[in-house]
This record gives structure tokens, sequence and C-alpha cells, in this order.
């Protein structure tokens, strides 16, 4: 019987081995003749079933059978850099090559299945890595099988299959309103006032507070620009693009901040350029600088704020918890969410709403004592006034 188109041959060749042959769609469009050798003949149709299977549901064959390190090394050399920034890249390869390789570098990246990732985070479990970092390593995984489906190199993602570790998240411990005006009170003096005052004020990530100029100050008008952000990469402090694009926003200038801006010019000698909206990005006449007059180094400011902490009987809290004072202050002041966003520079209302907005105890009291006044309040109003309405009535 005649074999219908398609259907590949099989034949055993003359050193004993079995062959198998069929015509595969290639990633480029083209078509092409396979064959697959093997010594047992199970072997050989399995393979050629495979590929069939694959070009009946349409799937691109890949001519290189790529090992999941290969194509990680690939990824981050060829599509990340392109994509993400410098510290992000440092920090993926940095995961990369202590956890990820080591449990899976050599799995073929077209065979990888769900069961081997989640056997591999096990793996990491027992070593001793926290859930956080388990969480992470699957999250870069995941983006990189991403890219391998949208080249079509493998056709689902398993990483995605497999479960997050459970992880609870520390909870971020913030000041109150009272404690950030009392911190601010205390270091009038220090040279890196004008720092914290636009950090709490405004909410501004570390890089955007020691990235702003003066030429990114409109006193005219009354508006501050957020541009650029200051940070050290590869060993170099470098100005640079937001971290997204909802970061490059303009803020108001506020009579506080306006004023400890002119003074802080006038104390350290600085000739405040005119405002100008179409500088690049720039690590000269930044507000916020060393005592060599520059760009104030960004791990620094930890250093300088641990010290200024002392004393204070304050909490203690990161850098980053400003940001998210910042932005409780202003849910307690019921600024719209979306204001709070746009002031922010967040990219997604979620995130104002839930990673940086914290309850506290004074808000939980409000609503709770509400709920005491709806329940209590009114009732005993309600049975005072039926008293009163009987006693009348007798």
């Amino acid at each position: 019987m005649k074999r219908r188109y398609g259907e590949g041959s099989i034949f055993k060749r003359k050193d004993g081995r079995w062959s198998a042959q069929t015509y595969i769609t290639l990633v480029d469009g083209s078509r092409k003749r396979v064959c697959f050798t093997d010594k047992k003949y199970e072997t050989v149709k399995e393979k050629m079933r495979n590929a069939q299977d694959q070009e009946h549901r349409r799937i691109p064959y890949v001519k290189k059978d790529w090992k999941v390190s290969e194509y990680l090394d690939y990824w981050m050399s060829d599509v990340q850099p392109n994509r993400i920034r410098e510290t992000t890249l440092r920090l993926y390869s940095g995961m990369i090559e202590k956890y990820i390789k080591p449990t899976l570098g050599n799995h073929k990246l077209s065979q990888l299945s769900a069961y081997e990732v989640r056997m591999a985070i096990n793996t990491l479990e027992d070593r001793g890595c926290t859930a956080r970092t388990r969480i992470e390593c699957l999250k870069i995984l995941s983006a990189c099988l991403n890219c391998a489906m949208r080249e079509e190199l493998i056709y689902r993602n398993v990483a995605q299959l497999v479960e997050k570790p459970k992880y609870i998240k520390k909870e971020t411990t913030i000041w109150t309103a009272e404690q950030a005006s009392f911190f601010l009170n205390s270091i009038k003096n220090h040279p890196q006032y004008i720092l914290f005052l636009l950090l709490l004020t405004y909410g501004m990530r570390r890089g955007e507070a020691l990235g702003l100029r003066y030429c990114d100050i409109d006193f005219e008008n009354g508006l501050i620009h957020i541009r650029q952000q200051i940070s050290r990469v590869n060993g170099d402090i470098k100005a640079r693009e937001l971290k997204t694009a909802n970061s490059r926003r303009t803020l108001p200038l506020v009579t506080n901040v306006r004023a400890a801006l002119i003074k802080h010019a006038e104390k350290n000698n600085i000739v405040m350029s005119a405002f100008n909206p179409h500088t690049h990005f720039s690590t000269q006449g930044t507000v916020v600088i060393s005592s060599a007059g520059t760009p104030l180094e960004p791990g620094n400011v930890i250093r300088c704020f641990t010290a200024l902490l002392k004393g204070t009987g304050l909490p203690r809290i990161k850098i980053h918890a400003m940001r998210h004072t910042a932005a409780t202050v202003l849910k307690e002041l019921n600024v719209p969410v979306k204001d709070a966003q746009l002031i922010l520079g967040h990219s997604d209302i979620s995130t104002t709403l839930n990673i940086y907005q914290h309850g506290t105890p004074d808000s939980h009291r409000t609503a709770i004592s509400a709920i005491e006044g709806r329940f209590f309040g009114e009732s005993e109003r309600t049975l005072q006034h039926t008293a009163n309405s009987e006693s009348i009535a007798v």
C-alpha cells in the first residue's frame, strides 16, 4: 500500500540502525526533511511521531535543541539589555548563575517540564533558600520561557504551571505625619536636610531626589519636573532615565520646599541654573550634593540617614519607607487615589493602593469609632426617645 503524503518513512540502514524521515516546517516558514536515527525501531518511530504531531498542531520545528543554560545566556546577552536597567540585569545574572543554572541548566529547553521546575524549586528549599529567593527564580525563569515562546522555540511556559512558594511579606514600618515632622525639624541645620525634605514631602524615589537639578525647577510657575534619576552603574555614578514612563511627572513647588531650595543654594554657594525643559541627562547642577560639591553617592544616603536617626527616638525605617509614609499621609488627607498615583509616579493605581498606602492605628480607631457610633450612639438615642414617649403617655 502506497504511503500518503506526510506519513513519513521508516527503514533499516545497512549499518543495522533504523532511520525515520518526515517533513517539518521551520520557524522561518520553510519546509525541510528531517531524519531520526537510532538502534531501536521504537525510538525513531516515536521521534518521528512527535515531530509529526508538532507539525499537525502547527508548532514550528526548532533546528537547535537548546539547553536551558544556553538559552538563559542568549536571553541575558541579546534580549534583556535593551529592556531592563543595569541594576536589574546584575540581579538577574546573579540569580541565574547561583540558583537556576545549577538546578536546571543541563535540561533541554524543549523538553523542560513543570515537574522538573517544581523539583528544582524544592531543591533550592532544601538548600536553605528563602521563599522570596525561590519566587524570584521562578519569575526570572518564567520571563525567559515567555521569550522562548515568542520565538516559537517552545509552545508553553512550564514555569507558570508551578505553584509559587508561600511567602508572607513583612509589613513595612512607616512614620506618622507627626514623626516625619519631628524628624525634619530635628535635622533642619544638617547639610542633607533638603534631600529628606524632598523624600518625605513628595514621596520621591531616592534616585529621583538625587537626580533633581535646579534646571528642572520652574520657580516662576512654581513647578518641579522629575526627569532623571541618579544611580551607581558598574562602579560609576550616572544620570539616567526614570524607572517608568509615569515616573516622569510635574509636581507643585510648595512654599516650604521653595524656601529650603533657595536657602540650600545660598548656603552651599550654588549658582541656581535657569529652568530648562530640554536639558539632557546630567550629573551636573544637582540640588543634592556631597561635601565635595559632586552628586551624592546613593549608598551614602543610607549611612547618613542611619546616623541622623540616632538619638531621635523615632522608629528605624528604611529610606524607601519615606515614600510609603508620604503615600499613607496622602491617604489620611483623603487625597483621591488617582492623584496620589500621579504624585508618586506609579504606573498602576493598584501599586499605590496595595503596596504604598498603609493603614494606621489612628485611621483604624476612626473607622471602628464610626462603627461604634452606628451601633450604640443611634441605638441609645432611639431607646431614650422611646422611653421619653412612654413617660409622656403615662
